[in-house]
């Protein structure tokens, strides 16, 4: 993808949209409820991208994303053994620097004025995907879908950003766990 900078601060990657980040997690299945077995979700993660989808600008580390999320979660049983469905319903914090604007540019600069600070952000996101069972503790979860709000708690940055941010999130992993008998 390519990213839009006028001020030339994604040369260092080719012209191109870097995100990247770490996710960690676990999840513990205990309940039969009908055909679900219920559980709990922790998770918690950084993100880092050189663009910022509220600004044609970008650069090192532009935009931040860091968070962490309980969760209540449902699995289904299918007919294949080896495949894992699930849905679940998370809420925690985030803090991050993606509703801010960038500051103006000053005559001559390339370094935004003023500093991009961070916001705090209580987050609800419902969650689906599914995984795949392929060892005895390890699971392949190609896809994970996700819809939620970010709604700011007080304000931190030089200028105030929405106080809500609508959130969609694509994902894929693999999963380490206990073995477990299907």
């Amino acid at each position: 993808m390519t990213c839009f900078d006028p001020q030339g601060q994604c040369s260092s990657v080719g012209g191109q949209v870097n995100p990247q980040g770490f996710e960690a997690g676990a999840y513990y299945d205990f309940r039969n409820v009908g055909p679900m077995r219920l559980g709990v979700d922790f998770r918690g993660g950084t993100q880092r991208s050189n663009k910022s989808a509220t600004s044609s600008g970008g650069g090192s580390d532009a935009t931040g994303f860091n968070n962490v999320l309980l969760g209540v979660r449902g699995s289904f049983r299918t007919r294949y053994s080896w495949m894992n469905p699930y849905v679940q319903m998370s809420a925690g914090y985030a803090k991050s620097n993606a509703s801010l604007p960038f500051g103006a540019i000053a005559p001559g600069s390339v370094v935004p004025n003023p500093p991009r600070l961070e916001d705090n952000f209580l987050v609800y996101e419902g969650l689906a995907g599914f995984n795949i069972h392929i060892f005895p503790m390890i699971d392949l979860r190609p896809i994970e879908l996700g819809l939620g709000n970010m709604n700011r708690i007080g304000s931190g940055g030089t200028v105030d950003g929405p106080p809500s941010i609508f959130l969609m999130s694509i994902g894929a992993s693999v999963v380490f766990h206990m073995p477990t008998s299907r």
